[in-house]
């Protein structure tokens, strides 16, 4: 089943992006409270920041615990997204801030069909 998490371990989208030492990690219609970012390894929407600088989507980071730490290469995913965002990898480089959530999801909504 699903692990429960202390509250101590969950960190908002500003304060990791403090940590990776992104100077801002903000919306100007909404604030800071739905920044999201990407998974280091792929473009999924990351979901857990594990040791103050790693972000990780649900997927990778159940690989992570399955021994992937090993060899972290192994979850490097090309990109699929089609935003602009640094390039999937292993290190620092590869953290990328999406933005607002509510934004994107205004925009995705407006767009035509």
């Amino acid at each position: 089943g699903e692990q429960a998490r202390d509250v101590e371990d969950l960190m908002c989208g500003k304060c990791s992006g403090a940590a990776l030492g992104m100077k801002s990690s903000s919306c100007k219609a909404h604030g800071d409270a739905y920044i999201e970012f990407k998974c280091r390894y792929c473009c999924e929407v990351a979901s857990f920041f594990c040791f103050g600088h790693t972000h990780f989507c649900d997927s990778c980071h159940k690989k992570w615990i399955l021994g992937a730490y090993t060899k972290p290469s192994t979850l490097v995913r090309p990109c699929k997204c089609g935003f602009k965002h640094s390039q999937n990898g292993t290190t620092q480089a590869s953290e990328a801030c999406y933005g607002c959530s509510l934004c994107r999801i205004k925009v995705k909504e407006n767009a035509p069909i």
